[in-house]
């Protein structure tokens, strides 16, 4: 991720790099989308269950340079077991993709062009890493034991069966696709493909995206609160300040209705355990009262 003049590395180097800076660019409108990596183990069989997610955003047409508001229509169906580790499996395919090089140039399209293809680059719908099941773990800072490569193979079988359907309401344009496809060899190596329009973001490109510090959420214990550093760190880019209300803050970390019990659980867990782990990360400064907090995220040292 540090520009077009990346050596090409392989995913042996996590290891070495994951001492350093870690982290993985997470396309802005998947990232935004409350509910994906949210599990409900109420339902029995959940695998079998799919969720619908839906979101809009802007398009900005690539010649006149026009930004046509919520254009973009996207849904995801969802298998409802994906959960936050499901996630960290994600931005580890992401971030293993990053420090593989892989790159597309000079043709590196924008993000989410959602127009017809017209270069070699745009035409592609995937892009694919080679890893082993080992070096995914590793990279998902999970462990090596026989549960911990089960689990791998169950988000990686259910990922695989998110369909993203999506249509371009100011150009006509609409489609569907798989998010995420793989095979698995007897000798434990993987290939991995992630769709295009996600994997726009692992290029480094100029569109918007949300980068995700791995460091940073390896640290944090509690689910709840990765979920809510991946929607700031998306939301509230470095360097920036906000005051949100606790309510917004509750609904990107839980998207399912509540009762007014459980709404107020809620609330308790976020004041008094979510915030407060946060807020003991080094880049980010956290001060509440009554109605919200103030969200500060410093700027690393290294800078952007």
């Amino acid at each position: 991720m540090e520009g077009n003049s990346i050596a090409m590395r392989t995913c042996k180097d996590f290891v070495s790099a994951n001492r350093e800076q870690s982290f993985a660019l997470y396309e802005m409108q998947h990232a935004l989308l409350d509910g994906v990596f949210e599990s409900r183990r109420d339902i029995k069989k959940g695998y079998l269950h799919l969720r619908e997610i839906t979101g809009s955003f802007d398009w900005k047409h690539p010649e006149t340079g026009k930004v046509y508001p919520k254009a973009i229509k996207l849904t995801l169906l969802v298998p409802t077991v994906l959960d936050t580790k499901a996630e960290d499996i994600l931005l580890a395919i992401i971030r293993i993709a990053g420090i593989d090089g892989h790159r597309v140039h000079p043709d590196q399209p924008m993000l989410a062009s959602f127009d017809p293809p017209e270069r070699n680059a745009k035409a592609k719908d995937t892009i694919e890493i080679h890893c082993t099941k080992y070096e995914l773990l590793k990279a998902a800072d999970m462990g090596t034991g026989k549960h911990d490569y089960e689990q791998q193979a169950f988000y990686l079988k259910h990922m695989s069966r998110i369909i993203v359907e999506w249509e371009n309401t100011a150009s006509g344009w609409s489609g569907s696709c798989w998010f995420l496809s793989h095979d698995k060899h007897e000798d434990g190596r993987l290939i991995i493909r992630l769709n295009w329009r996600l994997a726009g973001a692992i290029f480094g490109s100029d569109g918007d995206y949300a980068k995700i510090d791995l460091n940073e959420r390896r640290s944090l214990k509690k689910d709840p609160s990765k979920t809510l550093h991946r929607w700031l760190s998306a939301h509230l880019w470095s360097g920036r300040s906000e005051y949100i209300l606790y309510e917004t803050l509750i609904k990107h970390i839980w998207s399912q209705e509540a009762t007014p019990s459980a709404q107020r659980k809620r609330l308790e867990r976020l004041k008094n355990e979510i915030l407060p782990e946060l807020g003991t990360l080094p880049q980010w400064k956290i001060k509440t009262n009554t109605r919200g907090a103030q969200i500060t995220h410093h700027k690393d040292k290294q800078g952007e």
